[in-house]
């Protein structure tokens, strides 16, 4: 592993298409996936031509970092599922055209969004909620066609909870030394990985060819342990939550004060980059 500038641990994780055994599937990744296959069936009968799915949000309209991360899983895997039968507006970019649009931040069927329609550029748009009960998410969605307002059945999803779901709202202590800071290198060494797995494609992502970074901070303990990760760059497809489970098997060289010496627990920026030869 090597370092680079902005205190980025890089891993490169390297998978011959045609040589590596298939990742098993996680679960909530396959239930999602079932989902959409079930969104499809549910919009064929409209003959969509462009869809798009936005975000999730809490019963109050509160954008949360899982109901992003749910509408766009989703909405890839529903890409997937497309074809040629219709296209998939690309979640991110949506995203973006949304907010410039300063729709209100619940998207439900009724009158606003049908009068959005000619600005939001798709032919159909999937809403949902999301709610946290306990040891789950549950999903609601609903595809809506923008030229009538018409709503199809509402689709519901139970979503386990998970450390990496989790991660996305959990804070770090306030206490401990962070290497993105500017003054860090005058007071700290910085840790390095001494053993560094890869993470492996899911399905979707090895068939879809995605390439690029998925980024986290990463609180490493004094003992050279991955205690805590939070995404800050997500890649999408699920590979991101392979990232995560690859980086909590990491093991490290601590950082160390440079007082005196001693083992310190730091929190650092961690990229890990996928790649398919």
């Amino acid at each position: 592993m090597k370092q680079a500038q902005l205190a980025y641990f890089r891993v490169c994780a390297i998978l011959l298409v045609l040589f590596f055994s298939p990742a098993v599937g996680l679960a909530q990744f396959s239930q999602l996936d079932h989902l959409a296959a079930q969104l499809e069936k549910e919009v064929m009968p409209l003959n969509p031509q462009l869809i798009a799915v936005a975000d999730f949000r809490s019963a109050d309209g509160t954008a949360t970092p899982q109901g992003h991360y749910f509408a766009w899983i989703i909405s890839s895997a529903l890409q997937h599922r497309a074809k040629k039968k219709f296209s998939v507006a690309n979640h991110k970019n949506f995203d973006g055209d949304l907010s410039k649009l300063h729709l209100p931040v619940a998207l439900v069927p009724g009158d606003t969004l049908q009068t959005a329609a000619p600005e939001i550029g798709a032919d159909i748009i999937v809403t949902g909620s999301i709610e946290r009960s306990r040891d789950s998410y549950v999903l609601h969605i609903t595809p809506v066609r923008l030229s009538d307002g018409k709503a199809s059945e509402t689709l519901s999803q139970t979503i386990v909870v998970n450390e990496f779901l989790d991660s996305m709202v959990t804070p770090f202590p306030e206490d401990v030394y962070n290497a993105a800071k500017k003054n860090y290198r005058e007071q700290a060494s910085m840790p390095a990985c001494i053993y560094c797995p890869d993470p492996t494609y899911n399905d979707l992502g090895r068939r879809e060819r995605v390439q690029g970074e998925s980024v986290f901070e990463v609180l490493i303990s004094a003992q050279g342990v991955a205690e805590r990760l939070r995404p800050i760059r997500l890649l999408g497809y699920g590979l991101d939550e392979q990232a995560f489970n690859a980086i909590k098997k990491w093991k490290f060289k601590p950082a160390t004060a440079k007082a005196d010496g001693r083992p310190i627990a730091v929190i650092a920026p961690i990229e890990v980059t996928f790649r398919l030869y």
